[in-house]
Parts: structure tokens; sequence; C-alpha cells
């Protein structure tokens, strides 16, 4: 019998998964259903915030049709 049996439980908040991870043994627990994520953390170089009139938005967007 393996001793990876148990599931994992349903974790509702942020807090509940810290909590969870903080105290458990995950070498119980069954994590073969789990998939690998990514996650972008590179920090950004510039952001860009642009205001247009709504007429030359509907311009724009009736010419890409």
């Amino acid at each position: 019998m393996s001793s990876k049996n148990r599931s994992m439980p349903s974790l509702n908040s942020d807090e509940a998964a810290e909590d969870f991870v903080a105290t458990a043994d995950l070498t119980r627990y069954d994590l073969s259903g789990f998939k690998p994520m990514r996650f972008e953390i590179e920090p950004k170089a510039a952001a860009l915030n642009m205001r247009l009139p709504a007429s030359l938005l509907e311009t724009d967007v009736a010419q890409t049709r």
C-alpha cells in the first residue's frame, strides 16, 4: 500500500493554504493530479496608459474589420 493515500483538502483561502503547507507532511498526499504552473514574476520595464477619443477608437475598430 502506498503511503501517498490522502487526497488534498479543500482550501478556501490563501491563509488556509499557507497554514496547511506550513503544518502538513506533503509526502503523505497524492500530488499526481497537480499540473505545473508558470508565473510571470519579472518586473515590467514600462507601463503605457492611453486615453483616446471615442471617435478615434471607433474609426480604428472599423478599419480592422
